[in-house]
Formats: C-alpha cells, sequence, structure tokens
C-alpha cells in the first residue's frame, strides 16, 4: 500500500491552499530520506544529482501539479526529466502522489522492479529519457501539437535538464527552434548544480553567461535558488502568463541536504 493515503492527499491539498512552501519543505525533506534509502539498497544511483534536481520536480508536481482537460496527449500538462540520472527524486515524489509505494523503491534497479532511468510505462512518468539532450527536443514536437490541437494556451510542457546535458548540440537545436516556431508553453528549467559526469562543469566545458545564451535565443530567463521553494513557485507563475518560452535557470547544488556530498559535488553514497 502507498505510504501516502486519500485522507492524506486530500490533506496536503488543503495545506497546499494555505502554504505551499510549507508543504514542499516536508515533502521535499521526506522524499530526501526515500532517496537515501535507495541509495542503501542500490550503490550506482545517482545520489548528488537526485538531490540537486528534488526541489525543482517537488515544486512542478506538488506544488503547481500537472493539469488535464481531457483525454487526449495534447490537453494535459507534460513533465519531461531529461537527465534521466535522477529518477530517483522523480519516483520519491511519485510515492507522494501515491502512483508508487515505499515497497516499490526497494526495487531500485532490480531486474523486474523500478528502472535507473525514466520508464514511461511506470504511472507517472511522461517519458523514458536517459540519453541526454533529448529532452528539450521532445518537448518541442508536444508544444507543436499542442499548437496545431489548440491547447497550447491551457497547458504547459516542462523539461527538467542538467548544467552538463547543455554541452550537447541537439539542446541548442531546440532551444533555438522552440521560440522560432513561438512555442511559448515549453518550461526548460536547468539544474545548475556546477558538475557532470567527470567533474566540474567549469573545468569539462565553460558554458559562458547561460542567462545570455538562452536570452539570445528568445527565451524569458528566470534566475533563482533552485532550493527556495517561495521562487520556484514564482518562477512557476510568471512562466503562466509568458509570451515567450521561459527558461528557469536554478542555482542548486549537488547532493543537496547530504553534508558530505555537498562538500565534495559527489554522485554516489
Amino acid at each position: 500500500m502507498p505510504i501516502v493515503s486519500r485522507v492524506e492527499l486530500l490533506e496536503t491539498r488543503r495545506l497546499l491552499a494555505r502554504d505551499k512552501t510549507l508543504v514542499l519543505h516536508d515533502v521535499s525533506l521526506r522524499a530526501r530520506k526515500r532517496i537515501l534509502r535507495m541509495a542503501s539498497i542500490e550503490k550506482s544511483i545517482h545520489v548528488g544529482s537526485s538531490l540537486s534536481s528534488l526541489d525543482i520536480l517537488a515544486a512542478i508536481l506538488i506544488g503547481r501539479g500537472l493539469r488535464r482537460t481531457g483525454a487526449k496527449p495534447t490537453q494535459r500538462d507534460w513533465l519531461i526529466l531529461s537527465k534521466g540520472h535522477a529518477v530517483p527524486a522523480l519516483y520519491a515524489l511519485l510515492v507522494e502522489l501515491g502512483k508508487l509505494s515505499e515497497e516499490d523503491l526497494d526495487t531500485i534497479r532490480d531486474i523486474d522492479g523500478l528502472e535507473g532511468h525514466p520508464d514511461k510505462s511506470i504511472d507517472g512518468v511522461d517519458v523514458s529519457t536517459g540519453s541526454l539532450g533529448q529532452g528539450l527536443s521532445i518537448a518541442a514536437g508536444i508544444a507543436y501539437a499542442m499548437r496545431l490541437d489548440g491547447t497550447w494556451a491551457s497547458h504547459r510542457v516542462f523539461v527538467v535538464m542538467g548544467d552538463g546535458e547543455l554541452d550537447e548540440g541537439q539542446v541548442w537545436e531546440a532551444a533555438a527552434t522552440i521560440p522560432h516556431l513561438g512555442l511559448s508553453n515549453v518550461v526548460a528549467i536547468i539544474d545548475v548544480n556546477g558538475f557532470q559526469l567527470d567533474g566540474a562543469t567549469s573545468e569539462i566545458k565553460h558554458k559562458g553567461d547561460l542567462a545570455q545564451r538562452w536570452a539570445s535565443l528568445g527565451w524569458r530567463v528566470i534566475e533563482i535558488d533552485g532550493h527556495n521553494h517561495e521562487m520556484l513557485l514564482e518562477a512557476l507563475g510568471e512562466a503562466e502568463d509568458s509570451a515567450q518560452p521561459v527558461a528557469i535557470i536554478a542555482y542548486t547544488r549537488r547532493g543537496n541536504g547530504l553534508g558530505l556530498l555537498e562538500a565534495t559535488g559527489g554522485q554516489h553514497v
């Protein structure tokens, strides 16, 4: 059985209407504990990246919520976790939504359990990802379909990306295409934790002025602390009314909340 009952879900929604940031703080704390539990079972999961992106995902899934107005794929919001190696954070939050159980988390990376990257066969996972750089292109296709169906004004396509992922050329092809086509319902959130697979992003490949790079392509850029729930919610609110696609540059800390990782920028425990 899921740890969060229907009564608890209704209570969470009531509290959200009163104080979203307080609820997000508690949700994030519970989710962090779940990530560490998964790490104690499967040492290979990407704890650092999961902890850096957790508050971003919580703000989208719990703070704002994904809306659905009909049965068609274009009649709903989408969430694409392009940095798919951070999927433990997504799984931990799906428990909050009653879509996974605590026991499900114990099967992380088992042959018949939860995949180590997002798998759309799991309720609550919109897109299978893992090969970095593809999420924004997928978002462009979904957003364009929404425009053709006339649902683009009512729904958003959220893409959570990593700063190391910005090394991929496909990212910048999509980043140029989306504003060119006027796909203003795309919201890209870049988790800038300063690290990628082989080390610090500044040492592997200098990213330049990220805000200026995105703005020069026609994106509305919002820079925030990616662990500040109030700032995250405000940025998502601004994205609702934007006439441009929005790039939220969220500065985070790899391993946030776990001192031994925060101090080193480590990935595993």
